[in-house]
C-alpha cells in the first residue's frame, strides 16, 4: 500500500487524471483545464431553477437518489460525522455534477460508496470528481441498467472458483448457490462495505494496479470463499445461509492474508497444464496447452 500522506500525490496517476509521463508544468495546466471545466459542469445543474426542476422528472428523480444516498454514507467517519458537515455537500455535489458530465449513466447507487474515500484523500472538490471519472471508468460495466456486467463478473467468478476451489463450487451448484449473487455486494463496489476505510484505501490501490493480473478482485473473492468453504460445507448452508453468512462477516475479514492467499492462486492458476479459456481471459492469465470451459 501506498503511506497514507502520499495518497493524495499518488491517486490522481493511478486513476488516470494525471499521466505517468507528464511533467508538473503539463500537470498544473491539466489540473487547471480540468477544474475550470468541473465548475462549468457544476454551474449547469446548480442554476435549474424550482420552476425548471419541477418539468424535468429525470433530474429530480436523479437528485433526490444521490441525496438519500449521500445522507448515509459514511457518516460514521470523523471526516463526514456532524449536522451541517461541508464535506456531505461536497460528496453531493461531486455525484450531481457527474450526472452532467455522463448524463447517459447518470447517478446509480453504489457510486457514492466508491466516491467516499477518494474525496477522504484529495480533500476537494475538482480534483476528487476527476479522479472519481477515472474509477467510474474501471468499474462502469457494474452500473449497466441490466445488470449484464455484474452478471459477467459473476460468471467468471464461478468459473475460477471451479478450477480453484472445486469442492465448493460443486456444493455451491447442488445448494442453489452455483449464481454466487451472495458475492454480488463485494463485486458492485469493490468490497467497500466490507473492510474499514483504511483497509479499502489499501485493497483499492492493489487493485488499480492491476497487478499481478485484472480482476485480481475475481481472486480476493475465491480467497474469502476458499477460507470459509469448511464452515459453509460442514454446516451444509444453504442459499439463506450463505447469504447470511457472508453479510456477517463484514469488517470481520483478514485483509492481508486474504491478498497474499489471492496471490498463491493466481501463482497456482498461471502455473496450471491447462485452464478454461474464460479464466484465461478473465484474468489476462494464457498458457500454451488449454482446454475449452
Amino acid at each position: 500500500g501506498i503511506a497514507a500522506d502520499l495518497r493524495r500525490e499518488v491517486w490522481p496517476f493511478l486513476l488516470g487524471y494525471y499521466s505517468f509521463s507528464s511533467t508538473y508544468k503539463e500537470r498544473e495546466a491539466h489540473r487547471k483545464k480540468l477544474k475550470d471545466y468541473y465548475y462549468r459542469m457544476k454551474l449547469q445543474w446548480k442554476s435549474i431553477s424550482e420552476d425548471q426542476e419541477s418539468r424535468f422528472a429525470d433530474f429530480r428523480e436523479r437528485k433526490n437518489l444521490v441525496e438519500k444516498d449521500v445522507s448515509r454514507t459514511d457518516r460514521t467517519h470523523t471526516f463526514y460525522q456532524g449536522e451541517n458537515n461541508a464535506k456531505i455537500e461536497m460528496l453531493n455535489d461531486i455525484l450531481m455534477t457527474y450526472c452532467m458530465y455522463n448524463f447517459d449513466l447518470g447517478y446509480v447507487q453504489g457510486m457514492s460508496d466508491l466516491l467516499s474515500p477518494i474525496l477522504m484523500v484529495m480533500d476537494n472538490e475538482e480534483d476528487s470528481f476527476w479522479c472519481f471519472v477515472g474509477f467510474i471508468k474501471r468499474v462502469m460495466s457494474n452500473f449497466d441498467l441490466d445488470q449484464s456486467g455484474m452478471k459477467k463478473q459473476l460468471a467468471q467468478l464461478y468459473d475460477i472458483l471451479a478450477v480453484a476451489v472445486s469442492k465448493l463450487a460443486v456444493y455451491l451448484e447442488e445448494h442453489e448457490s452455483g449464481n454466487l449473487y451472495f458475492c454480488f455486494r463485494w463485486l458492485l463496489v469493490l468490497f467497500k462495505r466490507e473492510f474499514k476505510c483504511e483497509e479499502i484505501m489499501r485493497l483499492w490501490e492493489v487493485l488499480w494496479t492491476d497487478l499481478p493480473c485484472k480482476n485480481f478482485h475475481l481472486l480476493l473473492c475465491v480467497a474469502i470463499l476458499d477460507h470459509e468453504k469448511d464452515l459453509l460445507i460442514e454446516n451444509n448452508y444453504g442459499l439463506n445461509e450463505i447469504l447470511k453468512h457472508v453479510n456477517d462477516m463484514c469488517y470481520r475479514i483478514d485483509l492481508e492474508r486474504m491478498l497474499s492467499t489471492a496471490e498463491a492462486i493466481f501463482e497456482q492458476l498461471r502455473g496450471s497444464a491447462k485452464l478454461p479459456e474464460s479464466v484465461q481471459e478473465a484474468l489476462g492469465i494464457y498458457v500454451a496447452n488449454t482446454s475449452s470451459p
